[in-house]
């Protein structure tokens, strides 16, 4: 097959497309569904059942990043690195944090243990 990787997505035996005035729909072949809208700012991948899996959204401020799962995994040879002015972790059970040296460091001037 030649041509763009778009021309392929489209046309593939199993996607279907449908479109409004501010919304197109890509109906992929496992059930999902690829929306883009509100003028190419917003781009979301939903499961069969409607809900949200992914959502991109383009912004003055940068692009802001949205995915909700059962599960989520990072996974790198070398590193991970959180760069924010504030990072959050809020879990209903419990957090883990498990080095294979046994070495954790935690580098701040205040910590709160409750």
């Amino acid at each position: 097959m030649s041509g763009s990787p778009k021309e392929k997505l489209h046309s593939e035996e199993h996607a279907t497309e449908s479109a409004t005035e501010n919304e197109r729909e890509l109906y992929l072949r496992d059930g999902r569904k690829l929306v883009i809208a509100d003028n190419d700012k917003l781009v979301e991948i939903r499961s069969p059942s409607g809900m949200l899996e992914l959502r991109i959204k383009l912004t003055e401020e940068g692009p802001v990043l949205q995915m909700e799962s059962i599960r989520m995994q990072l996974k790198a040879t070398e590193s991970v690195e959180i760069t924010a002015k504030h990072v959050e972790i809020k879990a209903e059970e419990s957090v883990d944090v498990v080095a294979e040296n046994n070495d954790v460091r935690v580098v701040g001037k205040k910590i709160h243990l409750n």
